[in-house]
């Protein structure tokens, strides 16, 4: 087991990474299926991992010569250190711990931009007083893990308002959306800075949420696949196909939600959700991918993975301008669009007939 003592925040960033088999039995000889180690920057699988497990499904990754096998990890900051120490080939982060680990000589770079629009920002129950960053003076604020980048978040928004993050707000681990709900109901929290599809799963534990609207946040990408400069140089044919086969999973999981969540919950059933009737978790599941296909989809003109250096430049001075980022960082060095044409080497209209055949 080895750690890193990266800072992030400030706090060394320790976590062991755990691997869980992903894949099935490859059509070709083991030796010659390539396996890459993803991280998946949550604790626990759930449906929004659906275009991982429909490319192993389909055997989209298998004709790119891979297997993959996820590695939860606690969030991005983890899932980045994990990356830059080498225990995972790539995985599926936040920019924002990259942007910092590369200030300390990091080379790590997104190579498939997945979630072209943020899933973070800020929310309370519907019921609270709280409608500006403003009204957050002197209120705890909940996230998943110290690790997360609802930290950052909520650091910047506080200091955007003019409060300052150290002092006039307190950041506290709410743990997963249950325990979150929990902490809301009793008043133990007021805030939440987690994500769009835990917020469903927190109204499903019975909160209802509301958002605090943010139109700059919103514009900034999000979760994305990265690597190191020195992986990509070693393994870029099998990145390649991982990013290919991602996307393909991705086009597939918006065409046909519904046998999205039927082949997550076939190759990973020990996270189908108990208690609930089949009807109960479909539904939930539709409103999970439908939120999720949001930031999914491709802007006019654009690639799959594609990454808009423009738009990660804003996001970069952001990050700059509340002191989340500390040093020289230029968009253009933490992005590569180099594998673009390799990622977009299939029909995407063939897969939508797949997926409406399914």
């Amino acid at each position: 087991m080895k750690f890193s003592q990266f800072q992030y925040f400030g706090v060394p960033l320790f976590a062991a990474s755990v691997l869980v088999n992903a894949s099935t039995i490859p059509a070709f000889a083991e030796s010659d299926i390539q396996t890459v180690r993803i991280g998946w920057c949550t604790q626990t699988l759930n449906v929004t991992a659906a275009p991982l497990a429909i490319a192993e499904k389909m055997g989209w990754f298998e004709e790119g010569g891979v297997k993959v096998h996820l590695v939860p990890l606690p969030g991005s900051a983890d899932c980045a250190r994990n990356v830059a120490t080498g225990e995972i080939d790539a995985a599926v982060a936040a920019p924002e711990p990259i942007a910092v680990l590369r200030t300390q000589g990091v080379d790590l770079k997104v190579f498939y931009t997945a979630y072209r629009r943020n899933i973070f920002g800020l929310a309370v129950p519907q019921s609270s007083d709280i409608q500006t960053y403003n009204d957050l003076r002197g209120k705890k604020i909940g996230v998943t893990s110290m690790s997360s980048v609802g930290v950052i978040i909520a650091r910047s928004v506080a200091a955007d308002a003019g409060l300052n993050p150290d002092s006039d707000i307190r950041i506290v681990v709410s743990g997963e959306p249950a325990q979150s709900a929990s902490l809301l109901r009793s008043g133990e929290v007021a805030a939440l800075s987690q994500w769009d599809t835990n917020y469903l799963l927190v109204e499903r534990a019975g909160v209802p949420m509301r958002r605090i609207e943010d139109q700059q946040i919103a514009s900034f990408p999000s979760n994305s696949l990265v690597a190191l400069q020195s992986t990509f140089e070693k393994k870029s044919k099998e990145l390649a196909a991982v990013a290919r086969g991602y996307a393909m999973g991705t086009v597939f999981a918006i065409e046909n939600p519904a046998a999205a969540s039927e082949i997550m919950y076939e190759l990973h059933p020990d996270i189908r959700p108990t208690g609930l009737d089949p009807e109960t978790v479909r539904a939930i599941d539709m409103k999970t991918l439908a939120e999720r296909a949001r930031v999914w989809a491709l802007e006019d003109g654009q690639r799959w993975g594609e990454s808009n250096p423009e738009i990660y430049q804003r996001y970069v001075e952001w990050l700059q301008k509340w002191g989340i980022v500390k040093g020289e960082v230029k968009a253009t060095d933490m992005i590569s669009n180099e594998f673009l044409d390799e990622i977009n080497n299939f029909d995407p209209s063939e897969v939508k007939q797949t997926a409406a055949e399914y």
